[in-house]
């Protein structure tokens, strides 16, 4: 009888994680921008200020619903071809870190009173999700574009009053200067040595 017990107690568990995982991989896009920014508003609303804890808590709800890597890759990865292998990773580590920053500060969530959820267009595993930010006396369009990964829903780019982000990080870096060629950096590092 035990036995009994014990195994259905495990079946009943399995099919509550199943189902769990079920319900997770059909949100839509729309459910998975507006949960995750239901979430960082009310840490907001019930946060009377922004520290270091209430930041991390934020961070962990968007890094959950967000392809950093994915939107790092996109950017950086023409301007790779220029650089080692070790400043092109440094490269996109800085590059996520100054997105995450982005995605919560700049783009809106961080600041904005509550969201018009406008629209979704799904086209296979790509969609967009037309929202409208809404701060004290302001309205800002911002769309997410998401792509399907294994049945979940990620952001991998945002438009923010009609300005793509990930091209607009494109056109920024590449008005930087890059070494011309992986030796380029080396000799000019040489160079710059006092002890050669």
């Amino acid at each position: 009888m035990e036995r009994l017990r014990t195994e259905l107690i495990v079946t009943i568990m399995a099919w509550a994680a199943f189902a769990a995982g079920l319900s997770a991989a059909a949100a839509t896009p729309a459910v998975v921008v507006e949960k995750s920014n239901d979430k960082v508003l009310a840490i907001y609303a019930s946060s009377e200020k922004i520290d270091v804890k209430t930041e991390s808590e934020i961070y962990r709800i968007i890094d959950e619903v967000t392809d950093y890597e994915g939107i790092a890759a996109a950017v950086t990865s023409r301007f790779c071809d220029n650089l080692t292998e070790e400043q092109c990773r440094q490269f996109k580590e800085v590059f996520i870190r100054l997105l995450r920053i982005s995605s919560i500060k700049k783009l809106g969530r961080y600041r904005a009173d509550s969201f018009d959820y406008l629209e979704e267009e799904i086209d296979g595993d790509t969609a967009v999700v037309r929202t409208v930010a809404n701060f004290k006396d302001e309205k800002i369009a911002l769309d997410y574009v998401l792509e399907s990964r294994d049945g979940l829903w990620l952001i991998v780019n945002y438009v923010v009053d009609d300005v793509d982000t990930i091209r607009n990080y494109r056109k920024q870096w590449s008005k930087m200067s890059f070494p011309k060629s992986k030796t380029c950096s080396t000799s000019s590092n040489k160079n710059n040595n006092p002890s050669s």
